[in-house]
């Protein structure tokens, strides 16, 4: 039994990637399925002439299942890394960074003051729409845990580091605004962290693999396109 765990176990951090790719995929399947459950709401919000609000929420829905869809395929299809952690400390943050912002699903109903929605669904559709322009930069790139499987500099990924990481943080606060809480903000500021834990392991990373990436260190900022301070 103990020989089983242990190869099941080597099983797994060997293709780790393609595990995450397979509950990313099941992420996918679960939010068609909630979209598909919810269509007779939104159709009678369409026939109210209820117009933004359902229509916005469609898009959303659409742009996230393309981004999960994707990321799942990527995972699945993915080639050996060029270089990856062997301990497991920066996999459970990575994997803590990716999964921690689905707690705020069960964040309750807005008790500190309501916030106009057309503002977090629009900060929801732009958060997403900058992961999935990442995340066709990245294509095979794109991996849950660090690990190097190419250095990318085009798209998104020549004004900062981290655009999908970016999209994120611009979604996730679209979130925190429909349900604006202490629950809900304080899940939100223990995932930025991890997020930036999670980036400064992955540079890590890059800067053993690729010397160029020192270079471009200093020329790009992580999260945000803000100019560069020489000094």
């Amino acid at each position: 039994m103990l020989r089983i765990f242990h190869y099941l176990k080597k099983l797994l951090l060997a293709n780790e990637n393609k595990f995450f790719g397979l509950i990313i995929g099941i992420l996918c399947i679960l939010q068609i399925n909630i979209l598909w459950k919810n269509r007779a709401a939104l159709q009678l919000a369409f026939r109210q002439n209820m117009g933004y609000v359902p229509t916005q929420l469609l898009i959303n829905n659409l742009v996230y299942i393309i981004y999960l869809m994707m990321a799942s395929f990527i995972l699945l299809i993915a080639n050996k890394p060029r270089r990856k952690y062997s301990k497991i400390g920066p996999k459970l943050i990575s994997l803590l960074a990716s999964f921690l912002p689905y707690l705020l699903i069960f964040a309750p109903e807005p008790t500190l003051f309501n916030v106009p929605i057309f503002i977090p669904l629009l900060l929801m559709f732009l958060g997403v729409i900058i992961s999935v322009t990442a995340l066709l930069s990245l294509k095979k790139s794109f991996s849950i845990t660090p690990e190097v499987r190419g250095f990318v500099v085009s798209g998104l990924y020549s004004f900062v580091r981290h655009p999908m990481y970016l999209g994120g943080f611009i979604s996730a606060a679209g979130f925190v605004l429909l349900r604006l809480n202490i629950f809900s903000i304080v899940v939100y500021g223990v995932w930025v962290v991890t997020q930036v834990w999670r980036a400064r392991f992955e540079e890590q990373l890059l800067v053993k693999e690729y010397p160029d990436y020192e270079k471009y260190l200093k020329k790009t900022s992580a999260f945000f396109p803000l100019p560069k301070i020489r000094r």
